[in-house]
């Protein structure tokens, strides 16, 4: 009897994004045996650099020869906006790339980086899309996933969820464009994660983007490993943004990780000589999952978020 054993390589390269002069550099590591395929994205947003400090260590860290299947990581997938350090959006164009997916192919800047992503996130199993707090934006850990698919991608996405390990779970209605959206649309079991805040590369916060991505390879048979069991985490279904209704001055009276009642005061802003313009009420009772830390606030800027059961 003769086994034909699998050529196991890990290689980098880029992807082209036809029409620009973009290239996302990412790492594709093929195992030892037949498996699922899981993609990792870092990097969508470009000030959130602990999901893309895991993603390289992630992809240099996996051993090919212990791996059944494929990972795929693209490590920066919004390089214009990380090298031009610009938040939430992306500076050619001016649109968030996790508000244009599934994209598209002769569209902006931004829609043709979310097609060419798509087109990757087609050939997987799984998704995960590495997140954090943006340059002014202060947040605790969480994941998020659609409750929008069907029966079985919403399960095997809950899953992801769980053996992540975060202890905060948000089950969406599912942003429009956004990464885990898109996914669940083309029945691809998926997850953001956010861990990390403010611009900072925060070894904790890639920590545990670590321990998280290495359990999932665990859980879904990508590696024989013993899998980690989290205790329970606490599952949120409502999560509502409060934006600046004006362009002014910021001042949070709220954190991230705070308990918040509706009606009670989030924040104030005032005009540049500190005059008064309104008082910026909480929607719902709750936990404040992120909160702006920008004096500078723009019309329609997200200022807090507010998660509850």
């Amino acid at each position: 009897m003769t086994t034909v054993m699998k050529t196991v390589r890990k290689t980098h390269d880029t992807l082209p994004v036809p029409g620009t002069d973009i290239v996302l550099p990412y790492t594709r590591i093929e195992g030892e045996s037949d498996g699922p395929t899981l993609l990792v994205t870092g990097g969508v947003h470009g000030g959130e650099y602990p999901g893309i400090e895991a993603s390289i260590r992630f992809a240099q860290q996996l051993d090919p020869s212990k791996l059944h299947g494929r990972v795929v990581v693209i490590h920066i997938t919004n390089p214009p906006a990380f090298y031009e350090k610009t938040q939430y959006i992306g500076p050619l164009d001016g649109k968030n790339l996790n508000r244009v997916f599934p994209g598209k192919a002769d569209g902006t800047v931004s829609e043709r980086i979310a097609h060419v992503v798509t087109q990757v996130a087609e050939t997987a199993d799984y998704w995960v899309d590495l997140h954090g707090g943006d340059i002014h934006e202060a947040l605790i850990p969480f994941t998020i996933y659609s409750g929008g698919g069907t029966g079985a991608v919403v399960k095997l996405s809950r899953a992801m969820a769980e053996a992540y390990g975060i202890p905060i779970i948000l089950e969406s209605d599912s942003v429009v464009g956004g990464s885990y959206a898109a996914a669940s649309h083309m029945g691809i079991p998926a997850i953001l994660t956010e861990a990390g805040q403010v611009g900072q590369l925060d070894e904790n916060a890639v920590s545990t983007h670590l321990r998280g991505l290495n359990n999932l390879l665990a859980t879904f048979g990508f590696v024989d490993a013993p899998v980690v069991s989290f205790p329970p985490a606490q599952i949120m279904r409502q999560f509502i943004w409060t934006r600046s209704p004006h362009q002014g001055l910021f001042y949070r009276y709220i954190q991230p990780g705070q308990t918040v009642h509706r009606g009670d005061i989030g924040g104030i802003l005032k005009d540049a000589y500190g005059t008064l313009i309104e008082e910026v009420l909480v929607p719902q009772d709750g936990l404040v999952l992120f909160t702006a830390t920008s004096l500078a606030i723009n019309q329609d800027d997200p200022l807090f978020a507010v998660a509850s059961e």
